[in-house]
């Protein structure tokens, strides 16, 4: 396993460990490097790189397409920006209140866009990230290539024709046929 090669490059088919240890990969980055104001957003977006090289790679080896991982990070960001506009008008709501209390049926509206935000992407990975780290790979050769770790099959030579037969030559007057019995 060519570990430049997993986080990296686009091309080609990863395995199932291959996988993980790219997902772990990228989950330990985010967890460590995030929390550094601005190398932290640099090495977010080189993992969003990173992610698709991974997951677009496992997706290859089980015969799929990379556009599904672009499906599942564009329904993530749609869900995550509705529940942001729902927090933010539970927000609005609860400053509105007027009475300058406030108002406990906005705060639960607020709590449960927040839950929206973080739990219903969160799952929608989760479930992901399983689904193709457990989904069996393609066996041989598909159209992305050869499983990791094996050369691509080279094709199987032609038949070569038929041997003519040697010890038949032509009866000339030089060598007369040999007698029969």
């Amino acid at each position: 396993m060519n570990i430049g090669n997993v986080l990296f490059s686009p091309n080609g088919r990863i395995g199932q460990q291959s996988f993980w240890i790219g997902v772990l990969i990228i989950i330990g980055a985010n967890v460590l490097l995030t929390w550094i104001p601005l190398l932290g957003f640099l090495v977010w977006l080189g993992l969003w790189y990173v992610g698709f090289c991974v997951y677009g790679k496992r997706l290859h080896d089980i015969g799929k397409s990379m556009w599904i991982h672009a499906l599942v990070v564009l329904v993530s960001f749609v869900i995550s920006i509705i529940a942001g506009v729902m927090v933010g008008g539970s927000i609005f709501a609860m400053a509105m209140s007027g009475n300058g209390e406030p108002d406990p049926a906005a705060i639960m509206s607020m709590m449960g866009s927040m839950a929206g935000v973080f739990i219903i992407p969160t799952l929608l990975w989760l479930g992901y990230t399983i689904w193709l780290g457990v989904a069996s790979g393609t066996v041989g050769d598909n159209r992305y290539g050869a499983p990791e770790g094996t050369a691509p099959q080279a094709a199987a030579p032609a038949a070569a024709p038929p041997a003519s037969n040697p010890t038949v030559t032509p009866a000339s007057d030089n060598n007369p046929p040999p007698p029969s019995a």
